[in-house]
């Protein structure tokens, strides 16, 4: 199926919008190729950018996320005091974040981000974020700077039509469980909108291959990876997604002065 005959919106907003079944399962359904531009590293966050992946796994697709470490200020200070490279210490965070794998839709998708690590289909790379004189940034630091404020999606067919997704997607526990979540929606078909599609996949060429001035990307630590597969079942059917989208489709209800402004 070509993306070209689905049907998209050209903006989503979480407040009005059945995004997970109106947008990420169409679209993922009908791609072969994501590249992910996320946001912090948690295992909550891996099943935001995880939302509708089980269309992509079936289609043999292929997937490209870019985190970034959660450092709070006594993390930078670990680091600086014990003379650890950032590595060593990212390593030793996002383990300790795959320990939360309580909620079972988290979980579920972290699983099959693992399934597709082992299976070739996933790559995943670190931004270690830098201020102007080289110093390492914390989460907040990152947060008041901007430089994750914007999420980018990129999705091809085989056809080779491009559609690319960005704006203000909140990718924390909120974020997946009610905070608005909005996003902008761009066809590389549509002559309006070529510009805004090649802007979008420049950015995210530029991080992934470290071309940031004030990000530095590494490739995931070797032991968060053999994490991520060692959770991961041998069969993608395990996990049983779908059970997740169902139960995760809902009406959306409008509040009387959302009607009124409506």
């Amino acid at each position: 199926m070509s993306l070209k005959k689905i049907y998209f919106k050209k903006a989503y907003s979480s407040d009005f919008d059945d995004i997970l079944n109106d947008f990420y399962i169409p679209i993922l359904k009908t791609s072969i190729e994501y590249e992910r531009l996320s946001g912090f590293f948690s295992s909550t966050s891996l099943a935001i950018a995880a939302r509708g992946i089980l269309g992509l796994v079936k289609n043999s697709g292929n997937m490209k996320l870019i985190v970034a470490p959660k450092f709070q200020k006594r993390d930078l200070e670990t680091i600086i005091n014990s003379y650890k490279n950032p590595e060593k210490y990212i390593e030793k965070r996002m383990l300790k974040e795959l320990e939360k794998l309580e909620d079972k839709f988290v979980r579920d998708h972290v699983f099959a981000l693992g399934w597709m690590i082992a299976n070739k289909k996933l790559e995943i790379k670190v931004a270690i974020a830098f201020d102007n004189k080289q110093k390492l940034l914390d989460y907040k630091e990152i947060q008041n700077s901007g430089l994750f404020h914007q999420k980018v999606g990129i999705l091809r067919d085989s056809e080779g039509n491009i559609i690319t997704f960005s704006g203000s997607i909140n990718e924390t526990a909120m974020g997946w469980l009610g905070n608005i979540e909005e996003f902008k929606v761009f066809r590389n078909w549509e002559l309006s909108e070529k510009d805004y599609v090649k802007a979008d996949i420049l950015k995210f060429n530029n991080f992934w291959n470290n071309k940031s001035i004030r990000l530095r990307i590494i490739n995931i630590p070797h032991a968060v990876k053999e994490k991520l597969i060692e959770i991961a079942p041998k069969d993608i059917e395990e996990i049983q997604l779908n059970k997740c989208y169902k139960l995760t489709k809902r009406k959306i209800k409008l509040f009387n002065h959302q009607k009124e402004a409506v």
